[in-house]
């Protein structure tokens, strides 16, 4: 009897949950952070990934056994190879360091860039969040705490593989602070071998059918065919780019396939073209290549013309191409919601998901590397508990190989030109920035095009990295980060070695970081320590040497026709000559009663915040580290500066409203304001 309930009860399960195919698919991708000339990493991202995810997921997919999908980028795939090769980049390099050896340049580099990472990577290490604070109130680091940072900055990266498989990194993190130089060199080994271990395992997976690749330098495929045919998804834009240039597209995917069969060994069947971006030009650039499958996300579906039916397996786009549409929503839930839950809550979570869309195959494709930051255990429990269900069943875990090859679920007659965010390309083409930036690399192709070989082909090997991504990704204000002027620099310097390679001097427009305006607020730095008073008529005595913020000619305004604010800044000091405080002098506008009715200034400097309702005159704010008061027409502000990052001190003012904010100014980026040395009385103000 006991037996036959058993049964009753599996039946039951089993209608909730018929067979499902799950196939999944992990990205691997950093952009080119190589520099045109060095060849130089500018930036450590891809070495840092190496030690968490790109280690970590092909390991558990090989031990594990499992179908799944790993997608790599060639042009990370190179950048991993020249790490294995030894290869080094300036974060690296002041790692290694001797720390009593940092002269006062380095150590402002070091405070600068070495807490980077999600937070909750850094929270996970108390000893290393202890670190985050200090650096960012300021506070003088011991060559004991510098060299803290240093090991901090790359040990809280390892992954579960290399903590599981180098005892002396979880010993070190046991240690948790006063590490000796010895124990430095003992977290340098343990990275050089795993950087020498990481191209290896991807050649496994591409020689057991889980690899597939993007376009050679992560470009949007359907932009470089033609820039005019993001109108089609987004018809408001402006015709102000003239870009054509399919061949471009066709040889980024030609590169891709030319680079894994050299590497591996194999060339890969699947596509996932850079962000989902698709298009039917793709489409047949993509078999044309080699290509057989490409996959991107269900919104695209859900806007082409297809035969009726549901999104479960693989869709004919034609020219031999299979179409892979992945599920938005589960896939959201592994790259921004499971971090937060159990291991064991995350799965039942997801497979619940999975076994409530029906019979068939569920795709889904996130980020194969970044998720992982937000995990104390970057991700391993999670994984492993999910790799182990689908070797349970009921469902059954497939590669896009494999669904690939099955019969397919329905026919695309027209397929709709989108990415995988919003099914537009508004994050890479729809901010006048982003256009910016297209129009320069539209003149740096037309260029090529009348040179010679082998002027030529040096040319556009220089160009193929300026055609990705993530340089767009970063313009605008779709995103921010504190490192958007090394990327628009390194997109310049990429752009410049084409004029290089062919022999051209390079326009006057590459000097120029890429932004509204064309060029950032300039600043008059103080001439000399200042003493002002929190009052809401500033005597001009008490900012007599101020320093003031100078605005670009026709740029840095925002949204609504608001005059500039004059912003004038200086620093002040004890008896002792000692720096207490950055101080602000903010000139703002008459305030009218109508339009701003509700409306507050909203001051952000370094990561303090302050709000000041426009219609309070003569309010003050006390917070910790800031004292604020607004005049009729202008406010003063202090900020006490050990609540300041040690490096540049960003600042942005905005007017904020119930509607969001109505003014920002500058527009995009932020200011940055220079911090001089403890003591007034180093030469600083003549710098």
């Amino acid at each position: 009897m006991a037996g036959t309930v058993g049964l009753d009860r599996r039946r039951k399960v089993e209608q909730i949950h018929p067979m499902t195919q799950l196939a999944l698919l992990l990205h691997m991708h950093q952009p080119d952070y190589r520099h045109p000339e060095t060849g130089r990493p500018v930036m450590p991202w891809a070495r840092l990934h190496a030690l968490r995810g790109y280690r970590d997921v092909p390991l558990d997919v090989l031990e594990g056994d499992v179908a799944l999908t790993v997608n790599l980028v060639p042009s990370l795939l190179d950048q991993l190879l020249d790490y294995a090769a030894g290869g080094t980049d300036e974060h690296l390099d002041l790692t290694e360091r001797p720390a009593a050896s940092l002269s006062p340049e380095e150590i402002a580099r070091v405070r600068s860039s070495f807490v980077a990472g999600h937070p909750a990577m850094i929270q996970a290490h108390p000893a290393y969040e202890v670190l985050r604070r200090r650096v960012q109130g300021g506070d003088a680091l011991s060559v004991g705490s510098l060299r803290d940072l240093q090991v901090w900055s790359t040990l809280a990266w390892f992954g579960s593989t290399a903590l599981r498989d180098h005892p002396a990194l979880r010993e070190l993190q046991r240690k948790g602070a006063g590490f000796t130089e010895q124990d430095k060199g003992q977290m340098l080994k343990a990275q050089r071998e795993i950087l020498a271990e990481v191209p290896g395992l991807f050649g496994r997976l591409a020689k057991s059918g889980r690899l597939s690749a993007s376009p050679c330098c992560h470009p949007i495929l359907p932009l470089l065919v033609d820039t005019a045919h993001a109108r089609r998804c987004m018809p408001q834009l402006p015709d102000e780019v003239s870009a054509r240039w399919p061949e471009d597209a066709l040889l980024q995917l030609k590169l891709a396939r030319e680079r894994f069969l050299e590497v591996f060994g194999v060339a890969p069947d699947g596509l996932w073209p850079s962000e989902g971006s698709v298009s039917p030009e793709v489409v047949r650039l993509a078999a044309e290549a080699g290509f057989t499958w490409l996959a991107t996300d269900e919104e695209v579906l859900h806007r082409s013309d297809r035969d009726s039916g549901r999104n479960n397996g693989a869709w004919d786009l034609g020219s031999g191409v299979r179409g892979l549409f992945r599920d938005h929503e589960l896939s959201d839930r592994i790259g921004f919601q499971y971090a937060r839950w159990s291991a064991e809550d995350a799965v039942a979570d997801l497979l619940g998901g999975v076994g409530r869309r029906g019979a068939g195959t569920v795709v889904i494709s996130l980020d194969g590397e970044n998720p992982w930051e937000a995990w104390a255990d970057a991700g391993a429990a999670f994984r492993a508990r999910l790799f182990d269900a689908l070797r349970k069943g009921p469902h059954r875990a497939v590669t896009l190989d494999q669904v690939a090859a099955e019969p397919p679920v329905g026919k695309v007659h027209r397929l709709h030109t989108g990415s995988w965010i919003n099914a537009d390309f508004h994050i890479w083409y729809g901010h006048a920035d982003d256009r910016a930036a297209w129009r320069l690399l539209a003149q740096a192709r037309s260029a090529i095009e009348g040179a010679e070989e082998p002027a030529r082909s040096a040319a556009l090997r220089r160009l193929l990295p300026a055609e990705g991504s993530d340089w767009m990704w970063w313009y605008g204000d779709d995103f921010s980060t504190p490192f958007a002027p090394v990327f628009d620099r390194l997109f310049r310097d990429h752009l410049r070695g084409v004029y290089q390679a062919l022999g051209l001097p390079a326009p006057a427009a590459l000097d120029q970081p890429i932004g509204q305006g064309g060029a950032p607020p300039e600043l008059v730095l103080p001439a000399q320590a200042i003493h002002p008073q929190l009052e809401a008529r500033p005597r001009w005595i008490h900012w007599y040497g101020a320093g003031e913020v100078v605005w670009p000619p026709q740029g840095a305004m925002a949204r609504v026709g608001r005059s500039l604010p004059r912003v004038r800044f200086g620093w002040s000091d004890d008896a002792a000559g000692k720096i207490d405080a950055l101080w602000l002098r903010i000139g703002a506008d008459p305030l009218r009663s109508g339009e701003d009715a509700g409306a507050s200034w909203r001051v952000q400097v370094g990561a303090l915040t302050l709000n000041l309702p426009c219609a309070e005159v003569g309010c003050t704010l006390h917070e910790t580290g800031l004292e604020a008061i607004l005049g009729e027409e202008e406010m003063v502000v202090r900020v006490d500066a050990r609540r300041l990052p040690f490096g540049q001190i960003p600042l942005v003012l905005s007017v904020m409203s119930g509607e969001g904010t109505r003014a920002r100014f500058p527009e995009d980026g932020v200011i940055h304001l220079p911090r001089p040395p403890a003591s007034s009385r180093t030469a600083w103000w003549s710098a």
